[in-house]
């Protein structure tokens, strides 16, 4: 077996796909058993390792490494892995807080219009600012995946979450509704 420090240096230098190959078949299966032992999933664990190859060859991030390689990759997947379980939980709260309103036995009017003054502000974005709202706010994207997401810089992302609630703010006009936005009652 190559040295990881021989892998990156090859990569770094040929950039081919053999120097790729034998980075991922150095790697694979001891990644996918650390993203497993933080996860304990095997599915979840199998999409986060393939996801940060892809991710990793196709965006030509070895030439970002400047440091010990080892180090690098396995705080990318423990970072992804830790992500993963953060968005999993928001989606289990969410869930558990959708099914407590669902049996809840009279919803609200004042809510679902509350709600309805919400979606509309939010459609009324401009696209770019809506599609890095959502990402962030909805899903649970931090700015820097977000922007690797859309291809553009987390500076852009910045703009775009800033002109987003500058514009909600507007919209809502009630700190109340614009709070709504962020917080389950």
């Amino acid at each position: 077996m190559p040295e990881p420090n021989n892998i990156l240096n090859e990569l770094l230098h040929s950039g081919s796909k053999k120097a790729y190959e034998a980075f991922f078949k150095h790697y694979y299966q001891d990644l996918f058993l650390w993203a497993n032992s933080i996860l304990k999933n095997t599915e979840a664990s199998e999409d986060i390792v393939q996801e940060f190859f892809i991710c990793f060859w196709e965006k030509k991030k070895y030439k970002s490494v400047t440091s010990n390689l080892q180090s690098y990759i396995y705080r990318a997947v423990k970072n992804a892995c830790l992500n993963y379980l953060q968005r999993e939980k928001k989606l289990i709260h969410d869930l558990e807080y959708l099914e407590e309103k669902e049996s809840a036995p009279k919803v609200n009017e004042q809510v679902i219009e509350n709600s309805q003054h919400i979606h509309s502000a939010i459609n009324e974005l401009p696209e770019k600012c809506k599609q890095v709202f959502m990402l962030c706010c909805v899903s649970g994207y931090t700015y820097n995946e977000a922007a690797e997401i859309l291809g553009v810089s987390m500076n852009t992302v910045r703009t775009h979450m800033v002109r987003a609630f500058k514009m909600l703010r507007e919209k809502l006009k009630s700190p109340h509704l614009f709070y709504m936005l962020f917080f389950h009652e």
